[in-house]
């Protein structure tokens, strides 16, 4: 429980009243990461939702510019060894992870969410 753990901090230092300001304040950071951490991870959800209500295909590029942001969103960093050059299709797929070298997964799903955005409203003109 999180008042145990403050009441155990701050009977063991002896200056209770700036631990318990010091926890609270560090509880308060950590409920807003974990709302922000949630945000994303909803928003990166919903992106996907709305990724299936284009009616039109979006063309090869977009779809590998998605799949590359959505595995490094996923998973991070590209991790597999590189296809052979005669499957093509899997090369492409690489290249399109590969190329999004040490991009976080945080900044991934932002950019996923950004391009399904820019998709989704093109699509409407």
């Amino acid at each position: 429980s999180p008042y145990y753990f403050k009441a155990v901090v701050s009977t063991q230092s002896g200056h209770y009243g700036r631990d318990l300001r010091m926890l609270s304040r560090a509880s308060t950071y950590l409920r807003a990461s974990v709302r922000t951490f949630s945000s994303v991870a909803d928003r990166f959800s919903a992106a996907q939702t709305k990724l299936n209500t284009l009616t039109e295909d979006p063309g090869n590029a977009a779809k590998l510019k998605l799949y590359g942001l959505y595995k490094q969103a996923n998973e991070g960093k590209c991790d597999i060894s590189k296809p052979s050059g005669f499957n093509f299709v899997a090369k492409a797929k690489y290249d399109a992870w590969n190329g999004l070298g040490d991009m976080s997964q945080d900044e991934a799903k932002e950019a996923y969410i950004a391009y399904v955005d820019e998709l989704v409203s093109n699509a409407l003109k």
